[in-house]
């Protein structure tokens, strides 16, 4: 659904496409005429990248919602629930847990000390149990520069059967904790001996790393075997919440993007339906002709259709609610041939079509089957094409009060005739497009009776002249 009126022009047409005019008796229409293969492929092609993201955005929104709405704390690929001694629940999260591990070549100890064989280096290692809380450990790994730095970790074979994040907790100045040693240039095992008779000092226990105020949401490890360090990570129940629910919000917004780009990249051509017993118009799309993306309008003034010929291109021009509205624009070498069925469809006649940049075919005294305009009956033809170009009588002016804007009295002559049509075309269309040389300049009209050539050269000069529009000489001068 359109959540907003389309612009204008409702229809355009090219040299690569072709539109036809449609009237069944009980339908009027422009519909477009076959498929422009390089849209309808590219379309395709997009649409199929649209309904991917739509597939998988639902896909994700429901597995999600699944999840949310399952009583496990920890659902699906969350695996299994770690409860610690204070109520604390982790989910085990091993399709999350984005830590490597690392192989191992060789193990070999000493006295509060460790060496370690890597697939690609040879790392020392100098640990210490500290009295500061059950199980906390501290090791050191000299650096590249020769210091060494130290890491604290709870040995869980160390800590109490009922464990909570509390045994976990270090304070932010717990680097005061650290021996002499961290930090220092040298862990001093120069003349250390290595034997590889012994096993590692924390041999397949979890080492879990500090918890500090306000970040558990994490509950992170490593495992030293035999043959690898292994490095883990328990998720928050909590965190469990947020991501599930932040993979449904994503999952909508996914779901409105697709729905946004299938909008925009469906490439059927538009179907434009006149009701012109209702006074509306309806635009949607060809095929199934549905309203997705379509549009409505009502109160549509049919009377005021018009054709506007410019130098490659045909406009269809109508008032709605009033105000006129570009509806259809057809563009290229063939764009004339349009006119013809156009005129037909919606009973436009010859006066409403007209050349751009000229005043050829506008309202004239002679489109009205008046052999000589001498009376106030003559003046009704004026005054019934100005109602039927208003297309309502609602906030029509009397005849009288069209005479008193024309500055007339009464219509007893062809000057006032063009004066009232003047007058009648300035209330139709305000934003009349004439030069303005041509509104404001005295046009000289001389109406003259049948006298001799000679009568008529000693006229007065104060002869009658009429200010007007157009006429001939203005289509062909200007």
């Amino acid at each position: 659904m359109r959540i907003s009126e389309p612009g204008t022009p409702y229809i355009t047409a090219g040299d690569s496409s072709k539109y036809l005019a449609v009237n069944d008796g009980s339908v009027r229409a422009i519909k477009s005429e076959g498929v422009y293969i390089p849209a309808l492929l590219t379309g395709s092609i997009v649409g199929i990248i649209a309904l991917s993201i739509l597939s998988f955005s639902i896909s994700t929104i429901v597995i999600n919602k699944r999840l949310q709405m399952s009583e496990d704390p920890c659902p699906g690929d969350w695996g299994d629930i770690v409860e610690l001694g204070d109520g604390a629940m982790y989910c085990t999260a091993e399709n999350w847990n984005y830590y490597e591990g690392e192989t191992i070549k060789e193990i070999e100890t000493a006295e509060n000390r460790f060496k370690i064989t890597y697939k690609d280096r040879t790392s020392e290692y100098r640990w210490e149990l500290l009295d500061h809380k059950p199980g906390l450990v501290v090791i050191g790994e000299p650096l590249d520069d020769g210091y060494v730095s130290c890491r604290f970790y709870f040995a869980e074979s160390e800590l109490p059967d009922n464990f909570g994040t509390n045994d976990l907790l270090l304070g932010e100045y717990s680097y005061n904790l650290e021996p002499s040693w961290c930090n220092n240039d040298s862990m001093g095992s120069e003349e250390v001996s290595y034997s590889s008779d012994g096993p590692h000092p924390f041999l397949g226990v979890k080492m879990y790393n500090p918890m500090y105020v306000g970040y558990n949401d994490e509950l992170l490890f490593e495992v030293t075997t035999n043959t690898s360090v292994e490095y883990g990570s328990y998720m928050a129940f909590e965190v469990v919440e947020y991501v599930i629910e932040e993979e449904i919000i994503i999952g909508m917004i996914m779901l409105f993007v697709s729905f946004l780009i299938m909008l925009k990249i469906d490439q059927r051509r538009f179907v434009l339906k006149f009701d012109v017993e209702g006074r509306r118009m309806s635009l949607r799309r060809s095929m199934t002709s549905t309203r997705w993306g379509g549009w409505s309008w009502t109160n549509v003034n049919y009377s005021s259709a018009e054709l506007e010929k410019h130098q490659s291109s045909v406009r269809l021009m109508m008032k709605i609610n009033g105000k006129k509205h570009l509806i259809a624009d057809f563009n290229g070498k063939q764009a004339s041939h349009y006119v013809e069925p156009l005129k037909k469809l919606l009973n436009i006649p010859d006066t409403r079509v007209r050349q751009a940049g000229t005043y050829e075919n506008l309202p004239s005294l002679d489109m009205f089957d008046v052999s000589n305009w001498d009376s106030d009956e003559d003046a009704k033809h004026i005054y019934e094409f100005y109602i039927e170009e208003l297309g309502s009588t609602d906030h029509a002016k009397t005849l009288d009060e069209l005479y008193e804007g024309a500055r007339i009295t009464s219509l007893s002559d062809p000057v006032d005739a063009q004066k009232l049509l003047n007058h009648v075309i300035e209330l139709l269309d305000p934003g009349f497009g004439a030069p303005e040389f041509l509104v404001h300049q005295t046009r000289i009209v001389e109406y003259q009776s049948s006298t001799n050539e000679e009568e008529s050269l000693d006229e007065s000069p104060d002869s009658v002249q009429l200010d007007a529009f157009w006429t001939s000489g203005d289509s062909e001068g200007n």
